[in-house]
């Protein structure tokens, strides 16, 4: 049976002494003494505020350190436009949001390299999938953490650690290869042609013709920045690309995962649960309450857990759906196959 282990933020103990719990469940039996551990996370977007904060952060580093392990904190570079496009935006923007190795205890290492092109492709028999393009530092590592913020997503319903890693651990070209099926669509009826998704589209691939947004989909890979500067709700991503990408991002995290077996470990944390994710720059609306931290050798698992303790805290077994017309059980279910 695939353990999970909670810590309950209502038993009210020490933040620091929660992560000690949780991280010695889970990081003893994944790192040996010398070994190289990239500590994969979400260092936040400027301007947003809900990302797990590097007090959280720096525990599970120490942790690492005392039993012998060399961590680094690691992320990829974004698809969209703003400030984690590159490996020098993000080092700026981790830096001003807390991340600096000096407070967390070790290096930040961007795991695609300046540009996200740095990558190994990696063959996978999956229904989808075929090749996966995996950042180039994590095939190079020893042992992997991966450290998840659980919260809505509007293309995936629930981001946790299935998303993390079939979209984070990846090079631009395997972002592309999943998002390119949420290519978005645009509602003439409510575009007003303000033009800010053409200033704002990396890709340039859209136009404001006669007044309307025009997406040239040759150019487009399904980033979905349109979608999030949108003021008028005109643009939004097709609702069977969701499923789609639900079961890519499954089959992506599988591929990553196939190089470390039992030298990977999760940890989810239930805090500061919003309904969008965070690279979403603005704090969106909390819709449950602080729950906990989860901590599991299986990804799947936690994820599941995850999903269940929100749903039972909000009293609402629909609660993903309702917010975001797309089921995460359907990623958890292409993940556990």
């Amino acid at each position: 049976m695939v353990q999970v282990f909670f810590a309950d933020i209502n038993k009210r103990l020490k933040w620091d002494q929660m992560i000690i719990n949780i991280c010695e469940k889970v990081i003893p039996a994944t790192i040996k003494p010398g070994d190289l551990v990239a500590v994969k996370l979400h260092m936040g977007e400027r301007g947003g505020g809900t990302f797990i904060r590097p007090s959280l952060i720096k525990p599970i580093v120490e942790f690492i350190k005392n039993i012998g392990g060399e961590p680094f904190l690691t992320d990829t570079s974004t698809l969209y436009r703003r400030n984690r496009g590159n490996a020098i935006e993000y080092l700026k923007t981790a830096l001003s949001n807390g991340f600096s190795p000096e407070f967390i205890g070790c290096p930040i290492i961007i795991a695609d390299g300046l540009n996200g092109e740095s990558e190994v492709e990696v063959s996978f028999n999956g229904k989808r999938l075929s090749k996966v393009y995996v950042a180039s530092t994590f095939m190079a590592v020893d042992s992997l953490i991966v450290v998840s913020h659980g919260k809505g997503h509007r293309l995936c319903g629930f981001g946790g650690g299935i998303k993390n890693v079939g979209m984070g651990c990846l090079s631009q070209r395997g972002k592309i290869q999943i998002h390119k099926v949420s290519q978005p669509k645009v509602n003439l009826e409510k575009c007003v042609g303000c033009g800010v998704c053409e200033k704002q589209c990396r890709w340039n691939a859209i136009k404001v013709v006669n007044g309307k947004a025009n997406i040239d989909y040759e150019k487009c890979v399904g980033c979905l920045d349109c979608f999030i500067v949108c003021s008028f709700e005109a643009v939004s991503p097709p609702e069977q690309g969701k499923e789609e990408v639900l079961i890519r991002l499954a089959e992506a995290s599988a591929a990553v995962l196939r190089k470390f077996k039992d030298k990977a470990a999760f940890i989810n944390f239930l805090i500061d649960i919003t309904e969008l994710c965070d690279c979403v720059p603005n704090a969106s609306r909390k819709f449950a309450p602080d729950i906990g931290i989860l901590g599991s050798k299986d990804i799947v698992a936690i994820d599941k857990a995850s999903i269940d303790l929100i749903k039972k805290n909000c009293n609402n077994k629909n609660i993903f759906l309702d917010l975001h017309k797309v089921d995460p059980e359907i990623m958890i279910k292409a993940a556990d196959e």
